[in-house]
Formats: structure tokens, C-alpha cells, sequence
């Protein structure tokens, strides 16, 4: 698997994009958003260890963010 892709529709979008982005520029990370109607969905790509590693890490950013 090389890409982990979802969408979000909470609150404080601006800070969930940084914290992705910051963590994926230390991991080999590419972090693509696609803005929607209401909220985004974001598509997190890399190496296959950099995106299991990142789908276990979503929940953590989304308790921070919420």
C-alpha cells in the first residue's frame, strides 16, 4: 500500500493539514488535499511502512484536532 486516503469534516482542518504535513515531511511522506464542499479529503503517500504508520496515526491527530 502506498497511499492512505480519507475525509474529514470537523472542526480545526487548518491544524489536522499541519500536524499530517509536519509528520510526513520527518517520514518520506507526501500529504495531497482536495478541498470538498464541506470539509477535505486528504490522501497521505509514501513508502508502504511511512503509510501503515500513518493509518494508525490518524486517529491520534483526530483526538488533537477535535
Amino acid at each position: 500500500m502506498n497511499s492512505y486516503e480519507f475525509a474529514y469534516f470537523g472542526r480545526n482542518l487548518q491544524a489536522l493539514e499541519q500536524t499530517i504535513a509536519s509528520w510526513c515531511s520527518g517520514h518520506d511522506g507526501l500529504l495531497e488535499i482536495t478541498a470538498l464542499l464541506q470539509g477535505a479529503r486528504l490522501r497521505i503517500s509514501g513508502p508502504d511502512d511511512t503509510v501503515h504508520e500513518a493509518m494508525r496515526m490518524v486517529r491520534v491527530w483526530l483526538r488533537r484536532t477535535s
